[in-house]
């Protein structure tokens, strides 16, 4: 277990396995080995780490953290809500260039399924798609749920949800109204007209990318995955299309395309904005390094 902990990266089969069980991921995000290879894994003392998040209030960074993103980007950042946000505003501020457009048509066009799933041919006009079981109770803002389904809103369950959840969402809101976690998200996301989640899926950026309209059903006091993307993507309450192709053209974002040639010039660009700032390096108990004070994930 040591062994396995000390090897928690993108492309580490056991890592995958811990977190996912037997739910296999999709093989194109093999596509993104190398340019994980690029990745340090320290900078200015502080680690990089994968699939985590921890934040410090302090204003200081900790460390950077990092996941796979649509099977098509590896997603950077500072372990940091300040720092995360104050990055991904300016991105979604930046102006739109020709990387941006093809990044987001290539979003919209190419998507995959995170997990490889069975394809289905259910049709629905509204479709929520949940949170896995093991965050499902702490992020969703189930009220906010309950109304969108009262309008006709479909829940699909996250590929990680466990059959005692599944059940339980049966039973409450019943059969016709959950789909079951085996089935192409893809699939179903392209058939809907609406689509909502919360901010620890990708769902919401391909929706965005592919037209539709995206409504967010996530706890605003809890941080996830994606939340510094979404909500530079707000304004007014509503997700912008132009604000996500700003932020895919923005070599600062740390959203690193896995089909680009310059990688390197976007990890030195992404690290050279954090210069100024102090970085903690963690500390060391018993020979064991951790990261002190570790809250918020």
């Amino acid at each position: 277990m040591k062994k396995l902990a000390e090897n928690d990266e993108l492309g580490n089969s056991a890592a995958h396995f811990f977190k996912s069980g037997n739910v296999l991921r999709n093989r194109k995000s093999d596509q993104l080995l190398e340019t994980k290879k690029l990745l340090p894994g320290t900078w200015r003392g502080t680690k990089i780490e994968y699939d985590l998040w921890y934040n410090f209030s302090d204003g200081k960074i900790h460390g950077y953290v990092y996941t796979d993103l649509l099977t098509k980007f590896i997603y950077l950042r500072a372990a940091s809500i300040k720092h995360a946000s104050q990055t991904m505003q300016q991105a979604a501020n930046s102006q739109i260039n020709a990387t941006g457009e093809r990044l987001f048509r290539d979003i919209a066009e190419n998507n995959e399924d995170k997990y490889r799933l069975r394809s289905t041919s259910d049709s629905h006009d509204f479709v929520i798609f949940l949170p896995g079981t093991n965050i499902l109770e702490k992020v969703a803002d189930w009220p906010k749920i309950e109304r969108a389904m009262a309008q006709g809103a479909k829940l699909k369950c996250h590929p990680l949800t466990s059959p005692t959840v599944y059940q339980h969402l049966v039973h409450k809101y019943g059969a016709k109204n959950v789909i079951e976690k085996k089935k192409s998200g893809k699939a179903i996301l392209d058939r809907a007209a609406i689509v909502g989640c919360c901010e620890n899926s990708e769902m919401g950026i391909v929706a965005l990318a592919k037209g539709k309209k995206v409504y967010l059903f996530g706890k605003r006091d809890e941080w996830c995955t994606y939340t510094a993307i979404y909500r530079a993507l707000e304004d007014k309450g509503s997700l912008r299309a132009d604000r996500l192709k700003s932020v895919l053209s923005s070599d600062c974002s740390g959203l690193i395309p896995s089909d680009q040639d310059n990688h390197r010039d976007n990890l030195t660009r992404f690290f050279d904005q954090y210069i100024g700032v102090e970085h903690v390096a963690p500390r060391s108990f018993s020979s064991r390094v951790q990261q002190a004070g570790v809250a918020d994930s």
